[in-house]
C-alpha cells in the first residue's frame, strides 16, 4: 500500500463528484492509500493564470506543495491541468535558488517556506511508477472484454516531457497499456496526442474549440471505438458537454455520440463496479455501453 495526500482540484469536487467519490472507494482496492486534506487552493490553472501572472501563479502552487511538505506526503491529482501546474513549480523551484528565494520571500508573509522535500504525480504516474500495470491485472475483478477503448492521455499530462517523465508526448502509449491492463481493447486512431480544444475555449475561440471535440471525435467514430476515455476533467467536459455544444454546428457528432468514461470510472467497471455504481446517468452523453460480464 503506497500513501499519498490526494489533490482533487476545482473541476472534480465541483463538476465530477461521482469520480470523487470511485477514487475514495476504488483505489484502495489497488494498494493506493489517499489522505484527504482541506487546506489546498486551485492548483493553480496553468493556462489562465500562468498568463495572467506568472509569479502569481508560482508562489500559489508553492503553498499548496508545503501542505503536503509538513505531512511529508507525495501529492497524487487525478487531473492533468493540476499535476502540471504543480510539477512544474516544484521542479523550477528545487533546480532555481533565486526563484526559490523570491517565491519563499512571498510565502514567508503567510508562514510557510517552500522546501523542495516532496513528489507530484498523476493517478496514472503512480500506477506506471508505484502500482506497475502487471499487479493492477492481477487485480482486476471483472475484464472489460470486447470494450473498444480510445485513449485520450492530454496535453498537461505529457508536456513537458524533460519534467513530466511520463510518455512519449508525440506516440503516447501508457494509456492505451492502461485499457489493455484492464482487458479492454486499446484503439489507435490519428489524432490521438491531439488537444481537446479545452484550452481555445477558455481563450474566446468557441469555432477553435468545437473544431478540435469535431476531429477527434470523428477520428474515434472511423477507428471503431466504442467510447473515449481521458483522465482530465478538463478534456472530459470537453468530450462530454462539449460534444453536445459542438453538434450544434457538426450534425455529424449527432449521427454517432461517442460517450466518455474517466480513467477512475474505467478502473471502477473493472473492479466490478456497473455503469450505474459510476454514476453514468450523471453524464451529458450516455448512449448504452455494453460490457461483457
Amino acid at each position: 500500500m503506497v500513501s499519498y495526500l490526494f489533490f482533487k482540484g476545482c473541476t472534480i469536487p465541483a463538476k465530477l463528484p461521482n469520480v470523487e467519490k470511485l477514487t475514495l472507494e476504488v483505489l484502495p482496492e489497488i494498494g493506493i492509500n489517499l489522505i484527504e486534506s482541506n487546506e489546498f487552493t486551485c492548483c493553480p490553472d496553468p493556462i489562465q493564470l500562468q498568463g495572467a501572472n506568472q509569479y502569481f501563479w508560482m508562489s500559489a502552487a508553492a503553498r499548496n506543495i508545503t501542505i503536503a511538505e509538513e505531512k511529508n506526503l507525495n501529492i497524487m491529482t487525478l487531473c492533468n491541468g493540476c499535476e502540471n501546474t504543480l510539477a512544474i513549480v516544484n521542479h523550477k523551484l528545487r533546480n532555481e535558488p533565486a526563484l526559490k528565494e523570491a517565491v519563499n520571500g512571498t510565502l514567508k508573509n503567510i508562514g510557510r517556506k517552500f522546501k523542495g522535500t516532496i513528489k507530484i504525480k498523476h493517478f496514472l504516474q503512480v500506477l506506471q511508477k508505484d502500482i506497475g500495470l502487471d499487479n493492477l491485472k492481477k487485480m482486476v475483478k471483472t475484464p472489460l472484454t470486447g470494450l473498444k477503448v480510445a485513449a485520450h492521455p492530454g496535453c498537461h499530462l505529457l508536456m513537458p516531457n524533460d519534467i513530466l517523465q511520463f510518455d512519449n508526448p508525440v506516440d503516447p502509449e501508457f494509456y492505451d497499456q492502461y485499457i489493455e491492463a484492464l482487458g479492454a481493447t486499446p484503439v489507435d486512431y490519428l489524432t490521438k496526442a491531439d488537444c481537446c480544444g479545452v484550452s481555445l475555449a477558455l481563450a474566446g475561440d468557441k469555432e477553435a474549440s468545437d473544431y478540435c471535440v469535431k476531429t477527434k471525435l470523428i477520428d474515434i467514430q472511423l477507428s471503431g471505438a466504442q467510447l473515449i476515455s481521458t483522465a482530465c476533467p478538463a478534456c472530459f467536459n470537453q468530450f462530454d458537454t462539449g460534444q453536445l455544444i459542438a453538434s450544434r454546428d457538426y450534425p455529424q457528432l449527432k449521427e454517432k455520440p461517442i460517450p466518455v468514461l474517466y480513467a477512475i470510472e474505467l478502473l471502477a467497471l473493472a473492479m466490478g463496479r456497473s455503469l450505474e455504481d459510476i454514476g453514468y446517468n450523471l453524464h451529458r452523453v450516455k448512449i448504452p455501453i455494453k460490457i461483457k460480464r
